[in-house]
């Protein structure tokens, strides 16, 4: 007797959907009325007369080629800086990303505070940069301006990425960026400030921001107030 096979059964799987390992967050951007946005009460970062001039020059040069971000309500959340040299400069109108957060949400306090302090982690190849911004000075007819940085900052640049055999001193370096030699005035005076590690020291530096420091042996110096250097790269500051 014949037994009758049976047919093979079909099952179709379904396919696992992929976890999605990342949010896209797509803005719009609205341009709105500068009159209309306030700055957020609790910004701790300010902007001096210096940065804000670099701010209005990169204004003048190449207009907003970052948006400013603020709550639903204008409230700036990032981008402080950058409102206040376009009031300067007489502009009517920014470019924004209105994020819907009210000002005071835990959200929109991270956005203030990380566009603050996250470039804080950023590490500068100060020796291309010397290169790149004499580069500049030489060949813009406005210099240095909207940069960050100035003729005197610059030579302090060239004078600690150089050795010895290419710019003896702080007078060569100023030569070197066609500016007179440096004359300190007066008698200065002096801090001397001893470490018990060099992590200390290195930390010490970043968060006074000493700009111009040279090294001797153990012995580390530098100027103060420090030379103008400001980021604008990021006109959202």
């Amino acid at each position: 007797m014949k037994t009758k096979r049976k047919k093979p059964v079909l099952r179709v799987v379904k396919p696992v959907p992929e976890k999605k390992t990342e949010v896209e967050h797509r803005h719009v951007t609205e341009w709105v009325g500068i009159a209309s946005l306030t700055p957020h009460p609790r910004n701790y970062r300010k902007h001096p007369e210096d940065q804000i001039g670099h701010l209005m020059q990169s204004l003048r040069e190449h207009g907003y080629y970052r948006n400013v971000v603020t709550a639903r309500d204008g409230t700036i959340l990032a981008g402080h800086g950058v409102i206040e040299a376009a009031t300067k400069l007489g502009l009517i109108q920014a470019p924004i990303f209105r994020m819907n957060l009210a000002p005071n949400d835990p959200r929109a306090l991270k956005i203030l505070a990380s566009d603050n302090e996250l470039p804080r982690f950023s590490d500068n190849d100060d020796r291309q940069l010397s290169t790149l911004l004499a580069e500049i000075m030489k060949q813009d007819e406005t210099g240095l301006l909207g940069t960050g940085y100035d003729e005197k900052s610059l030579a302090a640049l060239l004078l600690v990425t150089r050795p010895a055999s290419e710019i003896r001193d702080h007078d060569a370096a100023l030569e070197l960026v066609g500016m007179p030699e440096y004359d300190p005035g007066g008698k200065s005076l002096k801090l001397i400030v001893s470490f018990e590690t060099e992590d200390a020291r290195k930390k010490f530096v970043k968060l006074t921001r000493l700009d111009g420091v040279t090294y001797k042996g153990t012995t580390w110096s530098a100027r103060w107030p420090p030379a103008l250097r400001f980021d604008v790269s990021d006109t959202r500051s």
